[in-house]
C-alpha cells in the first residue's frame, strides 16, 4: 500500500469531468424530447444540478488542499482536543511554567524518568488544559516524550501550519531562476502535504469489506529548525527532525521504528515515510489495527560528502536510544518493538545499541555500509534476547563497498533474509518484493507464511561486487580514515552544487581534482599501483563473466575455465595498453602537484620565519626602549644628585661654619641616590632578562619553523624525485 494523499490536481480533473457530463445533459434531454421520450429522462436536470454542485465542492476541496490554512482550533479538534482555549494566549502559560519546572527538576534524569514525570504531570491536566498547553508552546509539547500522543500530534500540526505559512511567504519572494527556488518549493509542498489528509485503507471488522477514509497525518516529532543545512545556496532552511506514526501507537501490540540513511530531509520526507505505510499494511493494502509504525527521522542525516564520517551516526545513535527509552512510557507494557534500519541508518542503529538500547525484540539491517569497525558479528552487541536479521539485495553497491565496516549480511551468526524482486539500494520496501514480505512477517509475528532466506555470495548477486569490495579495501589501506573524512567534507559543497544544477560535470571534476591534490592522493596511491590493482580486478571480472557465459551455454567446466583465462589475459593486456598513457598523465600531474606544494611549503615557511623575525625585532625594540628609558632616568637622577653634592662641598669651602649642615645634606643626597639605584637597577636587570628570554623563545620559534619547513620541503622533494623516477620507468 502506497501512501495516498487527497490530490488537488486529481480533484480538479474529476470536477472538470463532472462539468462535462453535466454540460451534456441538456443535449440529451433535447434529443429525448425529439424522440417523444421526455418523460423517461425527467430526472436529468436534477442529475445535472447534482453534478454541478459536486464539481464546485471538488474545486473547493482542491483549493483547500493547495493552500491549507487552519487555526490552532482546527489542529486541536483534529485529534479530539477541545479547541475553545486555543484563542486565549494566556490560557496555557501557567501550565507551561509548571512543565518547564518539571523538566528542570528532571534535567539529570534518564530519558525514561523524564518522560514518566511528563506523563504524570499531563495526567493531572484536563483535556482543555492539555489543549491550552499545546497551543501555548507547540514546539516543546510536540517533541516531548511522555506527552499523550494525540496532544503531540495536535501540537505538531500547529507548528507545521506556522512553518508552512512562513516558508510559503518566503517562496513567494523567490524567482524560479533563484538557486533556492527548487528545494524551497519542494519543502513548501511537503509541508502542505503534512496538513492535507491521507487516504487510509482498512478492513471493516464488522463486514470484512475494504474501506477507505480520509484521516489526518500523525506527527510524533516535528522540528523544522533542527540540524544542519544541507546546502545553504539551495535552501536556507535546516534539514529538520520529523517522525510520523501510522496506527494507534498507544494501543498497538506491535511497534516498529524505521531508521533512514543519508540525504533524508524535511523536503523529501514523504519518500522515506512511504515505506512506513507499506510496512503497516497487510498483503491486501489495508492497515493492520494491531500495529503502529514510526518513521523516525530524528537525527541530522549526512549528505553525500560527509556520509564517510561516522560522527552523525554517534549523535543519531544517542538520539535513537533516548527516543526509545522516552516513548516507552506511552506504549503498552507488553508491546513488541522492532527496528528496521536502512543504509547509514544501520550504522546509527548500531551506535544506539552500543549506547545502551537493549529493549528491542528484532533488528533488521538493510543495505548496510557496515556497523562500525568494532562490530564483526551479532555476538559483539551482547544482546542474546534480540533477534538480528540482514538483507542485501543484488546490486546493492553500498553493502558491497563496506564503507563503515563489515557488511552484517556476511555475519556468520546473523539470519540473512531473501529480497526476491528487489534490486539495488532502494527497493527493500517496494510492494510485492520478498524483502517487504519478510519485514512484515518479522513485524507481525506468528504469520502463517514463513520467512525466506538466502545465502548468495557477492559473485552470485553481481559479478564485480567482490572486486569492488577488494578495491575499496585497497584504498582504505592506503588512505587513513581521518583523511577520508576530511576529503568527504571538502567535496560535499561541490557535490551539492552539482546536484542542485548550479555547476556542471566539468566544475565538479575540477573540484575533485583540487581536493585529491590537496590531500596528496597521487602520493598516497601512486598511479601505477592504483591502475595495476584495477587491471588485476578487471581481469578477475572478465574471467568470471566469460566463465559464466560459457557455462550457461552448456560447456564443460574445463572449457569455461580456459575461456575465462583467455578473457582475463586479454582484458589485462588491453587495459594495460589503454591505461599506460593515463598513468603517465597522472604521474605528470603528481609531479606538478608536488612541485606546487613544494613552492607553497617554502612560501609558507618563509612567511612564518619572517613573522617570527619581525616579532623578535618588535619585542627587542620595545624591551630595549624600556631599558633605555630606565637607564636614562637613573643616569639623570644620579647626575642631578652629583651636582647637589658639588654645591654642598663648595659651600663648605666658602663657609666652613656650615660644614656640619652640609655634611648632613650630602648624606641625605647619598641616601636618595642609593634609593634610586635600588629602584631602577632591578627594572633594568628585568628588562635585560626579558630580552634574553625573547631571544631564546623567538629564536626557538625561528629554528622550529626552519626545521619544519626544511623537513616538509625535503619530504616533498623526495616525492617529486619518486614521481620523476616513476615517470621515466624507474
Amino acid at each position: 500500500m502506497a501512501m495516498v494523499f487527497a490530490d488537488p490536481e486529481m480533484l480538479d480533473r474529476l470536477a472538470k469531468s463532472l462539468d462535462s457530463k453535466a454540460g451534456a445533459i441538456p443535449q440529451l434531454k433535447s434529443r429525448a424530447s425529439a424522440l417523444d421520450a421526455g418523460d423517461h429522462v425527467s430526472g436529468l436536470p436534477a442529475i445535472a444540478s447534482w453534478l454541478g454542485d459536486t464539481a464546485k465542492d471538488l474545486r473547493r476541496r482542491a483549493n483547500i488542499l493547495r493552500s491549507p490554512s487552519e487555526s490552532p482550533f482546527d489542529s486541536l479538534a483534529a485529534f479530539g482536543l477541545p479547541p475553545g482555549v486555543a484563542g486565549d494566549p494566556d490560557a496555557g502559560k501557567k501550565f507551561q511554567t509548571e512543565l518547564k519546572a518539571i523538566l528542570e527538576a528532571q534535567k539529570n534524569g534518564t530519558p525514561q524518568q523524564r518522560a514518566q514525570a511528563v506523563k504524570d504531570y499531563f495526567a493531572t491536566l484536563s483535556p482543555a488544559q492539555q489543549a491550552a498547553l499545546a497551543a501555548t508552546d507547540p514546539l516543546l509539547v510536540g517533541n516531548l516524550d511522555g506527552v499523550p500522543v494525540n496532544v503531540r500530534y495536535a501540537a505538531n500540526r500547529i507548528t507545521i501550519q506556522t512553518e508552512y505559512t512562513k516558508e510559503a511567504a518566503y517562496l513567494a519572494t523567490l524567482k524560479p531562476t533563484d538557486g533556492a527556488y527548487k528545494r524551497t518549493q519542494e519543502r513548501v509542498d511537503t509541508l502542505r502535504s503534512f496538513l492535507n489528509p491521507r487516504i487510509k485503507s482498512y478492513e471493516d471488522p464488522k463486514t470484512g469489506q475494504d474501506m477507505k477514509i480520509e484521516v489526518s497525518r500523525q506527527f510524533l516529532v516535528f522540528d523544522p529548525h533542527f540540524g544542519s543545512t544541507a546546502d545553504a545556496k539551495s535552501s536556507p532552511f535546516p534539514d529538520g527532525r520529523i517522525a510520523e506514526v501510522v496506527g494507534d501507537l498507544e494501543n498497538a501490540d506491535n511497534v516498529a521504528f524505521r531508521v533512514p540513511g543519508i540525504t533524508n530531509r524535511l523536503d523529501n520526507f514523504n519518500g522515506f515515510t512511504n515505506g512506513g505505510y507499506q510496512l503497516a499494511a497487510d498483503p491486501n493494502g489495508n492497515e493492520r489495527p494491531d500495529s503502529a509504525v514510526v518513521s523516525w527521522l530524528g537525527y541530522d542525516t549526512p549528505e553525500l560528502g560527509d556520509s564517510v564520517d561516522p560522527a552523525k551516526a554517534f549523535a543519531g545513535g544517542a538520539a535513537l536510544n533516548a527516543f526509545r527509552q522516552g516513548i516507552s512510557v506511552n506504549l503498552k507494557p507488553n508491546a513488541g518493538l522492532d527496528i528496521f534500519a536502512h543504509s547509514y541508518g544501520t550504522l546509527v542503529t548500531s551506535k544506539a545499541l552500543q549506547a545502551g538500547l537493549t529493549n528491542v525484540d528484532n533488528v533488521t539491517f538493510m543495505g548496510s555500509p557496515g556497523l562500525g569497525p568494532n562490530i564483526n558479528s551479532v555476538a559483539d552487541f551482547k544482546m542474546p534476547n534480540t533477534k538480528f536479521f540482514a538483507m542485501r539485495a543484488p546490486g546493492d553497491w553500498v553493502s558491497y563497498t563496506q564503507g563503515h565496516g563489515k557488511d552484517p549480511a556476511d555475519f556468520k551468526d546473523i539470519t540473512r533474509l531473501g529480497t526476491d524482486g528487489a534490486s539495488g539500494h532502494s527497493q527493500y520496501y517496494d510492494p510485492s518484493t520478498g524483502s517487504l514480505a519478510n519485514m512484515r512477517r518479522i513485524f507481525y509475528g506468528g504469520d502463517a507464511k514463513p520467512l525466506t532466506f538466502t545465502h548468495t555470495s557477492l559473485d552470485d548477486e553481481q559479478i564485480g561486487a567482490a572486486e569492488a569490495r577488494e578495491m575499496v579495501g585497497f584504498l582504505h589501506s592506503k588512505v587513513p580514515p581521518e583523511i577520508v573524512v576530511k576529503m568527504g567534507g571538502d567535496l560535499d559543497a561541490a557535490v551539492q552544487a552539482h546536484f542542485a544544477g548550479r555547476t556542471g560535470v566539468k566544475d565538479l571534476l575540477l573540484e575533485v581534482h583540487s581536493v585529491l591534490g590537496k590531500y596528496n592522493m597521487l602520493d598516497r596511491v601512486p598511479p601505477d599501483e592504483m591502475f595495476g590493482k584495477i587491471n588485476d580486478l578487471a581481469g578477475n571480472v572478465a574471467y568470471k563473466q566469460t566463465y559464466k557465459a560459457v557455462k550457461d551455454k552448456g560447456a564443460p567446466d574445463f572449457v569455461a575455465a580456459a575461456a575465462g583465462k583467455a578473457a582475463e589475459l586479454a582484458s589485462e593486456k588491453l587495459l594495460g595498453a589503454v591505461t599506460w598513457p593515463v598513468v603517465k598523465l597522472l604521474e605528470v600531474d603528481r609531479i606538478a602537484n608536488d612541485a606546487k606544494q613544494f613552492g607553497e611549503i617554502i612560501d609558507r615557511g618563509t612567511a612564518e620565519i619572517g613573522g617570527h623575525v619581525r616579532e623578535l625585532g618588535t619585542e627587542l625594540g620595545r624591551e630595549g626602549a624600556q631599558i633605555y628609558n630606565d637607564t636614562k632616568e637613573l643616569s639623570e637622577g644620579l647626575f642631578k644628585d652629583g651636582g647637589k653634592v658639588v654645591l654642598e662641598l663648595g659651600d663648605t669651602v666658602i663657609r666652613p661654619w656650615n660644614a656640619g649642615q652640609n655634611a648632613a645634606d650630602i648624606w641625605k643626597i647619598g641616601d636618595d641616590a642609593k634609593d634610586k639605584i635600588f629602584a631602577k637597577v632591578p627594572d633594568i636587570a628585568g628588562g635585560l632578562n626579558d630580552v634574553k628570554n625573547t631571544v631564546v623563545d623567538k629564536g626557538g620559534d625561528i629554528a622550529r619553523s626552519a626545521a619544519e619547513t626544511g623537513g616538509k620541503a625535503l619530504d616533498k622533494g623526495i616525492d617529486i624525485g619518486k614521481g620523476v623516477v616513476k615517470f621515466f620507468g624507474g
